[in-house]
């Protein structure tokens, strides 16, 4: 069994990839919506919730579980991994959204830190779109200088774009907050497009339409669900011990007792737990 773990139902945009590509691999979703979202939490709580929801999906059976919340990739994945997991659940592993998207940019696999002469000659000035935590963790413009460090990465804060998607906010709003993102961008860049974006939220997916349309056709986009679900495949290649294929159940839980609003293209209904 793999987890999926979210602060609310952005994870879903990745899990709708995932089931699509695995189609008989066994997944239980956990969306922590009564603590969602987590872009405007401190570090402490941040971790604090991330480990609750990790033990939770673990306690359920998974022994993969995958942080599908840049927030908390960026924040409290190393610790889980090198602090808390071995001493909780011994042999079960944890990854995140944030490795697979950087090897994506720069090209360069995450066991690589020094930077090749390849990847010197990348110049592109890229936009990333995220929370404002994931944006004042570094956590991408970091890792993305170790291995392209001639990328110039502008790192543009979103507040209120996970809160309007979850609530369900229809097209006119949507649309005006990310117009707004995108012009703040090309502002700081003078008027010129960037050369690419980086959506560093699994929300954003579901908005991506909005973000091209924005920037226009020529704007390539690295957006997660395709991104996570190609090195899962891969990761799972290499570690066999963790695929659970059976009749490809999908288990929907949440922290709320509430229904959660974005639409997760018929994989069932959340149970409250």
């Amino acid at each position: 069994m793999i987890g999926i773990f979210d602060s609310g139902s952005g994870g879903l945009t990745v899990l709708c990839a995932l089931k699509k590509a695995m189609p008989t691999q066994d997944f239980i979703y956990l969306g922590d919506h009564s603590n969602a979202p987590y872009g405007h939490k401190s570090n402490e709580d941040i971790v604090r919730l991330t480990l609750q929801g990790i033990d939770m999906l673990m306690a359920h059976g998974c022994k993969l579980v995958i942080l599908a919340c840049n927030t908390s990739a960026a924040i409290a994945l190393r610790h889980a991994q090198q602090n808390w997991l071995e001493n909780t659940y011994p042999g079960n592993r944890i990854l995140g959204v944030l490795v697979p998207m950087v090897e994506a940019v720069s090209g360069v696999p995450w066991h690589i830190d020094e930077p090749s002469d390849n990847s010197h000659k990348d110049t592109r000035t890229l936009a990333l779109f995220a929370t404002r935590k994931t944006v004042e963790s570094t956590a991408y413009s970091d890792e993305l200088a170790k291995r392209s460090p001639n990328i110039k990465l502008l790192a543009k804060a979103c507040p209120g774009l996970v809160d309007a998607i979850e609530g369900g906010a229809g097209y006119a709003p949507l649309n005006g907050l990310v117009e707004g993102f995108v012009q703040e961008v090309i502002a700081e860049l003078d008027g010129k497009l960037p050369d690419a974006v980086i959506l560093g939220c699994t929300h954003f997916p579901v908005v991506e339409k909005l973000f091209q349309a924005a920037l226009g056709e020529n704007v390539p986009i690295y957006s997660q669900p395709t991104i996570v679900t190609e090195s899962l495949h891969d990761y799972l290649k290499h570690h066999p011990e963790f695929t659970s294929e059976s009749t490809g159940t999908v288990t929907l839980l949440t922290t709320s007792g509430e229904s959660a609003h974005l639409l997760h293209g018929g994989l069932g209904e959340f149970q409250s737990i």
